[in-house]
């Protein structure tokens, strides 16, 4: 499934202001929506150009606690649901439901990651749809504050396996209202490189290239994450005994995070 090697892969010195620690743990429900469509041009293949467009909705929980030099992330998978031409099964999608998913948020607010709990062949496919759906948050930001950050994540394991990383700028651009709540609006400027492995039903594959993007979210004034949009086009290449040249990739996604009541 070439889309998830460079899609899903949609998120800064600050302090975070933390509640004392015997406050009780944060619990948020989000829908993360998720469209991609993807060109792969295998006319150096003898082939011709594929074109394929799909979109996902997965419905989460996020516990956040308090912990030492952060907080702990547990995410629970709801739900997860696709369009007819989403590369996933129905199946698998309804057999992650309940998939969960350990994280940390470390003292300046800054997100690490997400792996699975308990290593399923569902919670697998289904971890790029949740790669970096949550971003730096922190309580107190105002506007006019910036900051820069540098990532790396790593989705799938041995052969199949896709490095992407992430230059971000951020910026605190204006005071909203998101429902009932106060919150700051971030903007953010990234630019991603993207190099792995993965099988395909023609042999092993190469994938390399690079891609930029932009969005903003909303942080509450308690450092609550209150959702946000992202869009990233990316141009890659991928290489291997089925082509005598690298085959181009393009491929643009488009991600939106609400918060539910």
């Amino acid at each position: 499934m070439l889309s998830r090697s460079a899609g899903f892969t949609a998120l800064a010195a600050a302090v975070l202001v933390l509640p004392g620690s015997d406050a009780a743990p944060t619990t948020i429900k989000y829908r993360i929506d998720q469209s991609l469509s993807q060109e792969i041009d295998a006319t150096a293949a003898g082939g011709a150009k594929q074109n394929i467009a799909f979109t996902t909705s997965s419905f989460i929980t996020v516990i956040l606690a308090d912990s030492a030099g952060g907080r702990s992330m547990r995410v629970v998978v709801d739900s997860v649901r696709g369009d007819s031409a989403t590369p996933i099964p129905a199946a698998v999608l309804d057999s992650a439901r309940g998939a969960q998913f350990h994280g940390f948020v470390d003292k300046s607010g800054k997100p690490l990651g997400l792996e699975p709990i308990t290593s399923t062949s569902a919670a697998a496919q289904i971890q790029g749809l949740l790669s970096d759906f949550f971003p730096w948050t922190r309580a107190g930001l105002k506007v006019g504050d910036s900051w820069a950050d540098t990532t790396a994540r790593v989705n799938g394991v041995g052969a199949d396996s896709v490095t992407v990383r992430r230059v971000s700028a951020y910026k605190a651009l204006a005071n909203e209202t998101r429902g009932t709540r106060k919150a700051v609006r971030v903007a953010e400027d990234f630019t991603s490189s993207v190099a792995g492995t993965q099988p395909t039903p023609s042999g092993p594959a190469r994938i390399e290239g690079s891609g930029s993007g932009k969005g903003a979210y909303y942080v509450g004034s308690d450092g609550r994450y209150l959702g946000g949009d992202w869009q990233q086009e990316s141009s890659l290449k991928i290489s291997g005994s089925f082509a005598p040249q690298p085959l181009p990739i393009t491929i643009t996604q488009k991600i939106k995070v609400t918060t539910l009541k």
